[in-house]
């Protein structure tokens, strides 16, 4: 079975690669990467709630591996991908690019 620390640091994890990976995206991909990036990610988000919202009444097992990803990982890394956006942008304005 999976430790408890897998649970504890994956959302640290995430937010670190989600604010590298937008903080990149917006520095020196551009916008349209950037939106890119906030597109695919809330896309994979889409895809585990709709898998959520197919757990039948009784197999609430079944929802435990989405309900992860999708708190622990997915979330945390979309929301720190905006923030990393958001702070590569505005280093490109300030640095002329």
């Amino acid at each position: 079975m999976v430790d408890i620390a897998t649970f504890a640091y994956l959302p640290l994890i995430t937010l670190v690669l989600g604010a590298i990976a937008g903080f990149i995206a917006g520095r020196w991909i551009g916008t349209r990467g950037l939106l890119w990036l906030i597109g695919l990610t809330s896309a994979v988000a889409l895809v585990l709630i709709v898998r959520l919202t197919g757990v039948e009444t009784g197999q609430e097992e079944q929802a435990f591996g989405p309900f992860v990803w999708l708190t622990g990982a997915v979330l945390p890394f979309l929301f720190a991908v905006i923030m990393g956006g958001v702070g590569g942008r505005s280093l490109a304005v300030r640095a002329g690019e």
